[in-house]
């Protein structure tokens, strides 16, 4: 029997595509992302106020620069901030991602499940706060916050792991990606929860996806046959 195909699948799929091989949009997404993040990281939380130092004012805004905040606890003060946050996260890395999957020719179900997935799990997360008693919502709100770290290093790590085996510079590139994530499981555990640890894997992440879609960093690694395509 024949499937029965959706009439709007075709054209989703196509837009999806135009969006994800749109360099200019990719590459504004990514810096605006970045930027954002910065930002929202730096705002200033009364309860994490440190004293010694004090909260600085720049265009009426108070900030804190030590960034002792995470996103979460910035979100309970800023929430429609914190909302916009998740939002501007999954338009700055999923076609990012994606965008490199079509550059250098990599075909994974997998790594397109975990980054769609990676996205569900940041929009649920920032529309359930965290919240000081242990519960569900707190489960919902941390589980989520996890998976969308998982999943969305899943989906990265796959690619870079798949030219790993040929190039260095991937395989430098690789343990430097996993070591920069087990590095920051580790100041967490010591010094607790922070903005600012929270922040290295993150501005990490976009480090390495600026090398990898936007510069000839690593095209010894791609297919011979379709370099003068893909660094176009």
């Amino acid at each position: 029997m024949e499937k029965l195909k959706s009439p709007f699948l075709a054209p989703a799929q196509k837009a999806i595509g135009a969006v994800v091989s749109n360099k200019w949009f990719c590459l504004f997404w990514l810096v605006f992302g970045c930027a954002y993040a910065t930002v929202f990281g730096l705002l200033y939380v009364e309860d994490m106020y440190t004293e010694g130092l004090r909260n600085y004012s720049i265009f009426g805004v108070l900030i804190e620069p030590t960034m002792r905040a995470t996103a979460s606890v910035i979100g309970k003060t800023y929430i429609w901030g914190f909302r916009f946050w998740g939002l501007v996260q999954s338009i700055a890395l999923a076609p990012n991602i994606l965008y490199a999957y079509r550059r250098y020719i990599y075909k994974s179900k997998a790594g397109i499940a975990c980054v769609i997935a990676a996205v569900c799990c940041i929009l649920i997360n920032n529309y359930v706060p965290s919240t000081e008693e242990f519960g569900l919502q707190l489960v919902v709100h941390w589980g989520t916050a996890l998976l969308f770290a998982i999943l969305s290093s899943a989906s990265f790590g796959m690619l870079m792991l798949r030219f790993a085996k040929t190039s260095k510079k991937f395989l430098v590139s690789f343990v430097a990606f996993v070591g920069m994530l087990a590095s920051m499981i580790v100041l967490l555990i010591i010094f607790g929860k922070s903005g600012a640890i929270e922040s290295i894997p993150l501005w990490g992440f976009y480090i390495f996806l600026f090398l990898v879609n936007y510069t000839g960093f690593y095209k010894d690694s791609l297919p011979a046959a379709n370099l003068k395509e893909v660094l176009s």
